[in-house]
């Protein structure tokens, strides 16, 4: 066996390239100004050596980790994975690394992460959730790094809060099935833990208000956010509400689970019943029929959560305060959504 090779130094580094070490820690650091000679000289050296600095030094002289915590409330949640590659994909642009844990929907794991991410000294932390409790609320009120939440309703914020205009997007939703004629309307909820389930729904009556439609007499069906509370939801909706032409839905899960349990009991979509979703999750476009639904900016909500945390850090003298952005959704029309059916449509 042949032995392996020890790691280079940075002192060799500075010999191959005949500068001292410090001019090779100022080259990697992007201090100064060294002449272009030099900066070549020694990026040639760290290539012909496989030179890797090291993680901690770096993080004792810049006083940073380059690393962020993200915290999911549900790694299983097809909503995620565009946010956290966004987010990902902006640290490492910036020099950063994101380590990732989710707390499964569950609050003392929340906290548990929240105290062992600021434990391992991440620069910042970013709180991905479809529901925030109030212990946790508590905690990053008093974070002693900079946080920001993303993707829930700022009921109780005590710090920066990027998010979707949830009541906006679901009048958006209820609107394009108005304009198809739809006049008998239903919305399916997700569960009344998810803080933007109360704002959805104001937004689904707002939108038959606006229209002349009578928002208390549009059934409203409890649903849970998951495909088989959508599917649930199709029998009960359709038993008791057989005129109904078109459905809103708290989100794509639900919205397909519904699609399911629709055309498994005999109703054809879109010519029987329209159905839209909200999200835009992967798994959207590629169901038949592909649903129409209204878009979270997931990726553009993870790289400002990115951007957020790197200014407070840049800017020590920043205050972090309680903030929210509310990100407009965007309608995707596919094949869900389509004319009222003519029996149904006002004379």
């Amino acid at each position: 066996m042949t032995e392996r090779a020890a790691p280079s130094t940075i002192r060799d580094v500075a010999n191959r390239a005949g500068v001292s070490t410090a001019t090779v820690s100022r080259v990697l650091a992007g201090i100064g100004n060294p002449k272009a000679e030099t900066v070549g000289a020694v990026m040639a050296a760290v290539e012909a050596l496989d030179y890797r600095p090291s993680s901690v030094a770096r993080s004792l002289r810049m006083k940073r980790t380059f690393t962020f915590g993200l915290v999911l409330t549900d790694i299983a949640n097809p909503f995620f994975p565009e946010l956290v590659k966004a987010a990902d994909d902006a640290a490492r642009q910036a020099g950063y690394s994101i380590v990732l844990s989710t707390s499964a929907y569950e609050e003392h794991r929340a906290v548990h992460y929240l105290n062992l991410m600021a434990d391992r000294r991440v620069d910042g932390l970013i709180v991905a959730s479809s529901q925030v409790a109030a212990t946790s609320w508590e905690w990053l009120a008093h974070a002693p790094l900079p946080s920001v939440v993303v993707n829930v309703e700022p009921v109780g914020a005590t710090t920066a809060v990027i998010t979707s205009d949830n009541e906006g997007g679901m009048r958006l939703a209820t609107e394009h099935l108005i304009a198809l004629g739809h006049r008998r309307i239903a919305h399916v909820t997700g569960s009344f833990t998810f803080s933007a389930a109360s704002v959805r729904l104001q937004g689904f009556r707002a939108a038959c208000a606006a229209a002349g439609l009578d928002p208390d007499t549009m059934p409203v069906i409890d649903g849970d956010g998951q495909f088989g509370g959508g599917e649930a939801a199709a029998r009960r909706l359709l038993a008791e509400f057989p005129d109904i032409t078109g459905v809103v839905c708290y989100n794509d899960i639900t919205a397909i689970g519904l699609l399911a349990g629709s055309r498994a009991i005999g109703r054809s979509v879109p010519a029987d019943l329209s159905i839209i979703g909200c999200d835009d999750i992967a798994a959207a476009a590629w169901v038949s029929p592909a649903l129409t639904t209204v878009a979270q900016q997931k990726g553009e909500m993870g790289r400002l959560a990115v951007e957020h945390l790197i200014s407070l850090l840049d800017n020590p003298d920043q205050e972090q305060a309680a903030s929210v952005l509310r990100l407009p959704m965007l309608l995707r029309i596919r094949e869900t959504t389509g004319p009222a059916p003519a029996a149904s449509r006002p004379r």
